[in-house]
């Protein structure tokens, strides 16, 4: 068990515990481009745990030096912007506070109870199950960065629901025929995803020849 005492000082404390974990996981990546690929991946995140970063100026390049800050400026990717020199940022200034509410599940981090909060507000119901699938996407990435175990499915939804005090919800077995969880998987079940996937596979018979 890991003490608060015994763990490492965090550079940046408005990303959390789980960010910096992933940064230091694409830092012992040993190929440029994947390294460059994850990186892409987690500033996404970054942007999504913080949405009221969206109004800032230059947000997509303040998110990226926070990357190389978090990364202690030891990390070689291909990013969109110039690589931020570490005595021309000064790491001050009105920072978030650092949350003192009790979290209901450590191992997802403050950062997942603040997405499902924000998802509740939403009142489209497409834009909410997307919001829901991107959710369960990310708490599925986080358990399994760090468990050898892989997380069901059916666990992720009622721990969703759990925290969204049962405002969030999605079908469980929409979510397990389309693979909604992974990565990689078109969001929603897009039309493409349905055409390749779903259409009914034609079935050829040789015609005899008279």
């Amino acid at each position: 068990m890991e003490y608060n005492t015994t763990r490492e000082k965090l550079t940046l404390r408005e990303y959390g515990r789980n960010f910096h974990k992933l940064v230091n996981h694409v830092k012992e990546v040993k190929a440029k481009a994947k390294r460059t690929s994850l990186s892409k991946t987690l500033v996404k995140l970054m942007n999504m745990a913080h949405p009221e970063f969206r109004n800032q100026n230059e947000v997509e390049q303040k998110l990226w030096d926070d990357l190389y800050i978090m990364a202690e400026f030891d990390l070689d990717v291909d990013s969109p912007y110039p690589k931020p020199k570490k005595e021309e940022l000064a790491i001050v200034g009105d920072r978030l506070k650092y949350p003192k509410n009790k979290i209901k599940f450590r191992h997802y981090g403050q950062k997942i109870e603040l997405l499902i909060e924000n998802a509740c507000k939403i009142k489209d119901s497409k834009e909410k199950e997307s919001a829901i699938i991107h959710i369960g996407k990310i708490m599925k990435s986080f358990f399994g960065m760090w468990n050898k175990e892989s997380i069901d499915n059916r666990v992720i939804i009622d721990n969703i629901k759990e925290i969204s005090n049962n405002k969030l919800s999605i079908d469980i077995k929409k979510v397990e025929e389309l693979n909604l969880f992974y990565k990689q998987t078109r969001e929603r079940g897009s039309r493409s995803y349905h055409r390749k996937n779903l259409r009914p596979k034609r079935t050829y018979r040789n015609k005899r020849r008279g």
